[in-house]
């Protein structure tokens, strides 16, 4: 009789334990499921917030708007950096240029532009030697130009800090004329993205966007002030414009 309710008993704490184990399970899943949940739709908010700030980007872009990207960047980017300076570089300058091309410089013997120099030269010359305005340098490619842009996603760390947006660039390229003998232009459109941070309830331009390179080989070189070690460990929600209800 011992032995038998020994036996009973051995069997009974195993599907009890399975038991316990399974209520714990079915209490923690929907208050997990609803966490996880509970993240997107605030995302989904935030990324439309980021998408209008996008917008206003390349708006400003397409534009020539320096004032305006120069507004749209880090805020330990523009301490450092210039609308005049943003501008001479056409768009494309690290905030820590001075220091870079003064270490370089004994090598390469680069000139490091005085910010007197650049107020003073904001317009580059042509060939006959007529100022002409400095224009956003989308590619090093001289012959593209982007007249429009559409979403492709948005990539939202789960922390709301750090986030990627992805870009369709669309327009017109050219090849040049002096290489083929003639005036050959063709729609074209290359991917983009661009790197944003929230900085005091704002998104900002933390990392600046690779050019866009036709041969597919750009790398992102410029960056601006920030904790870069974050981005390789953040997890990121992906958003696309479904997900956003956009028209």
């Amino acid at each position: 009789m011992k032995k038998k309710k020994e036996k009973i008993n051995h069997l009974i704490k195993p599907r009890l334990f399975t038991v316990i184990l399974g209520l714990i399970f079915s209490i923690g899943s929907p208050q997990l499921m609803y966490a996880k949940n509970g993240i997107r739709p605030q995302l989904i908010e935030e990324a439309k917030i980021l998408f209008d700030r996008e917008k206003q980007l390349l708006k400003a872009r397409i534009n020539v708007d320096w004032d305006k990207q120069h507004s749209l960047q880090h805020p330990d980017f523009r301490k450092k950096i210039s609308v005049e300076e943003l501008q001479y570089f056409e768009g494309f300058v690290g905030s820590d240029y001075r220091e870079k091309t003064k270490q370089n410089s004994h090598i390469s013997g680069s000139f490091v532009p005085s910010l007197d120099y650049i107020k003073k030269n904001q317009y580059k010359k042509d060939p006959l030697g007529f100022p002409v305005k400095r224009r956003y340098k989308w590619s090093n490619d001289s012959y593209l130009t982007i007249k429009s842009y559409s979403l492709e996603k948005i990539s939202i760390s789960k922390d709301g800090k750090y986030a990627k947006v992805n870009m369709m660039l669309k327009g017109r390229q050219r090849l040049n004329p002096a290489i083929v003998r003639a005036d050959i232009e063709f729609a074209a459109q290359y991917p983009k993205t661009d790197y944003w941070e929230k900085i005091n309830g704002n998104w900002v331009i933390t990392l600046l966007s690779t050019p866009v390179n036709t041969s597919g080989t750009g790398i992102l070189k410029f960056l601006v002030p920030n904790n870069k070690k974050s981005w390789g460990k953040t997890e990121f929600v992906d958003l696309n414009p479904a997900d956003l209800k956009l028209p």
